[in-house]
Parts: structure tokens; sequence; C-alpha cells
């Protein structure tokens, strides 16, 4: 991922674009009639421009091999640590499919005897997030029904999980049912509390873009969390977070705590 640097520079290179076209306007302007100093001054942004690109190129080259490198690690960490462990998979109606798809491959990866994914359903009308007399949602309704079947786990002959990911957060569409964010929030705190109850492992995962955090509703429910599945490193502190009773939350976003877990305790 390009640090803040990179887009300084490119930033900069982009006025300076501007800048050449500005003294080649005024230049043509000027009845076509390009002085000494003018010239000169469009050599010397011409060459800043240069310069910049020159680091941008720079710089992209030395994003990828971080990017590779973090890849690398990430494997290393992750490689055969989940062996003998059952781990089921669930995802929240508007989390980002491949970041799924990517927790999913590292699981796996891991070596974890892995179920699902589990899809939530979006609620499709306003019936489905309102409740009258102040009872519960038929969205709550329909996740608690979805968590109890992933906790009796038909691939384990009704055995529990060992553990369960919740991959969660992403924007909700405007065309959604008025009332859905909050809906959607008491019916996933009920489903992570009863996941939580059951004395299985929860781990919760959101991807580290602008769209709608879900952190905050991890931490009431006093479920550990990642920030930033989407990367190499979050996907392996979603390993470490399962091997381990630490219940912090974890990545690049302000509500975490700290950029990776610490090691479990033997």
């Amino acid at each position: 991922m390009p640090d803040l640097r990179y887009h300084v520079i490119s930033l900069v290179a982009v006025f300076l674009a501007l800048a050449v076209g500005i003294l080649l306007g005024v230049a043509m302007a000027d009845r076509g009639v390009i002085s000494a100093r003018l010239q000169a001054e469009i050599t010397d942004v011409s060459n800043r421009l240069n310069r910049q690109q020159t680091q941008m190129e720079r710089l992209r080259e030395r994003t990828a091999e971080d990017e590779q490198l973090m890849q690398g690690m990430a494997e290393h960490l992750i490689s055969g640590r989940l062996l003998g462990l059952r781990v089921a998979l669930v995802s929240g109606p508007y989390a980002d499919p491949e970041v799924v798809q990517d927790v999913q491959s590292d699981l796996l990866s891991a070596g974890a005897e892995l179920s699902g994914p589990v899809t939530l359903e979006a609620p499709a009308d306003r019936s489905e997030v309102s409740a009258p007399g102040g009872e519960t949602t038929p969205l709550a309704e329909t996740y608690l029904a979805t968590a109890r079947e992933v906790l009796r786990s038909p691939e384990a002959d009704g055995i529990p999980p060992d553990a369960i990911v919740f991959v969660g957060g992403g924007g909700i569409p405007p065309d959604a049912p008025p009332g859905t964010p909050e809906a959607l929030n008491e019916a996933q705190a009920r489903m992570l509390e009863l996941f939580a109850s059951s004395g299985v492992r929860v781990v919760a995962a959101e991807a580290s873009g602008p769209a709608r955090s879900e952190v905050e509703l991890f931490q009431s429910a006093g479920v550990p969390s990642v920030d930033n599945a989407d990367d190499p490193a979050g996907r392996a502190a979603i390993v470490q977070l399962i091997l381990s009773e630490d219940d912090g939350s974890y990545g690049t976003k302000e509500t975490a705590s700290d950029f990776f877990p610490p090691p479990p305790e033997d």
C-alpha cells in the first residue's frame, strides 16, 4: 500500500505539470514568442517534474518490494499454525467479498479445517429491520438462527467449531431499507454474543478502507478484532488471535490498540 510520501510526491508532480502548462500557455498568448527567461523557467519546471516522476517510480518499486516482503512474512507466520483446528468462517452482508475470499484462503493455508463461508443475508425490506412493540427484529432472529446452525457445525456431526472468524464492515448501499444500520448492529451484536457465550473462540475482522467500520461493535461484544484483513499482515493477525486469549483490537485504524497482537503465551 503506497505510503504518505508517495501521495505527496504524486501531488507535487501534478502541480509541476500544471505549472508547465500555464507557462506554455502564457508563452502562446504572448504572440507565440517565448523569451529566454520564460524558456529557462519552463526548462527548470520540466526538470523538476522529471525528477519527481523518477522518485515516484522508485517509490512504486519500493512499495511493490515491501508488499512482496510482507506477503512472504505473513505466509511464514501462518503456515501450518491452525493444523487440527476446526474454524467456521462467517461474513456480514456488506463485507468485501474479495477480503472474505483472502481470509478463507489464508485460513486454509494455516491448516484449518474450514467450514463456510456462511454469508449473512442483507435485509430486503423494512419489515425485516422493524421491531413492533420493542421485540427482536426479524433480522436478528434470522442471524441468531444462522449462528445456532454454525455452532451445530453439520460438517462435524454437530460438534461446535474450535473458532469462528466473522468478517464484517463494508458500506451499506443507499437503497437499503430505512433503519438498516441500527437493526444490523443489534442483529450482529446478538449473534456475536451467542458465539462468545458458547465457549467458542471468536475473532472479528474487516477491511482497512474508509467504508463503515464495525470495530466498536466488536469491542462492545467483547470480541477481539483486526481492522486490516485486506492486508497479509492483518490476516496473519487473525490467525494469531485464534490461537490466543487476547481480546484487543488490532490493525491500522484509530480504534486499534496496536498494529499486531503479541504472540500467544505458551
